[in-house]
């Protein structure tokens, strides 16, 4: 990355894309919606759609050099990663590189070698050596895996609440918080929730009620103890089939904030697995100028993934 450079960094999750332009010393951050599969969609229209309003949110127009997209929703079909490259290189008349968001997350995070935990409505735990080999866990989805996630932790406490209500679980101020949540236990009210069309952040959302709740309330606490659990096995087999990895392990997400129960959790659960907890040094959307800088252990990975692709 050459002094005073001008690129563009995407950072695409479910709940919402985060956009950061950099003109030299200049920061300038802005917000696009948040992508999810539908059916029948390869997504490519909608990730160009959330760049392009996040792009005009911006207040002073930008012309980069080059620009790195780490997204949630990355095409699995290379022919569909390298047509969503080209046309994020057209919209933006420069060189760009699509990669998977927890690429960037790790970049930013940890600048080098360890595992890094992804988790905000999903789950993606990465461990990267110093070969530049990576190791991959969980980034199933939330049908299939998330584990540990907003998503995960925002279901079970709707569940828990659930069974509350009926009688047929332990009473838990879930219930409450549900009930605020939907607007009401009806059929109506159901049916508006179910017809949700972005449903899976909706879940997730309901996260915040639980770990809020979770210091007075053995449901909610319950939940997120298993969710840090959830985590630190995750980390752990990656350091397990990966030892160049290291013991290093940190994280990306407001999940995981320092302070809360779900943070006090996994640093006590990794601790006793051998695997330190280390603040990230950053977000993910400064994983863009580290990973643009070419150093190891991300050269070897870009070279890899350029080789794919």
């Amino acid at each position: 990355m050459r002094p005073h450079q001008t690129f563009v960094c995407i950072d695409g999750g479910k709940s919402e894309l985060r956009l950061l332009a950099i003109d030299g010393e200049r920061r300038e951050y802005a917000v696009g919606p948040g992508l999810t599969y539908h059916p029948h969609e390869d997504g490519i229209t909608r990730i160009l759609d959330s760049v392009q309003i996040a792009s005009f949110r911006l207040a002073h127009p930008v012309a980069p050099d080059a620009v790195i997209a780490g997204l949630t929703a990355v095409p699995g079909d290379p022919a569909h990663r390298r047509l969503l490259a080209r046309r994020l290189e057209k919209f933006f008349r420069c060189p760009a590189l699509v990669v998977e968001d927890g690429l960037l997350a790790h970049a930013g995070a940890l600048a080098g070698v360890g595992t890094v935990i992804c988790a905000g409505t999903g789950t993606t735990v990465l461990g990267i050596g110093e070969s530049g080999r990576e190791v991959k866990v969980d980034g199933w989805g939330p049908a299939l895996g998330d584990r540990g996630s907003a998503y995960a932790i925002g279901l079970a406490g709707m569940r828990a609440a659930t069974a509350a209500h009926d009688g047929t679980g332990p009473a838990t101020q879930l219930a409450h918080r549900l009930t605020r949540e939907l607007g009401g236990t009806d059929l109506a009210s159901l049916q508006a929730f179910y017809r949700d069309a972005e449903l899976v952040a909706r879940i997730a959302g309901f996260a915040r009620a639980v770990v809020e709740a979770a210091d007075g309330d053995e449901v909610a606490g319950t939940i997120c103890h298993e969710a840090a659990d959830h985590l630190a096995a995750s980390a752990a087999t990656a350091a397990a089939r990966l030892p160049e990895v290291g013991s290093r392990v940190s994280w990306s997400g407001r999940l995981l904030e320092p302070g809360g129960i779900l943070h006090k959790r996994l640093a006590a659960t990794l601790a006793d697995r051998g695997l330190e907890l280390v603040p990230p040094l950053a977000g993910p959307l400064e994983g863009g100028p580290v990973l643009f800088r070419q150093e190891e252990p991300y050269r070897s990975v870009l070279s890899r993934l350029r080789i794919e692709t």
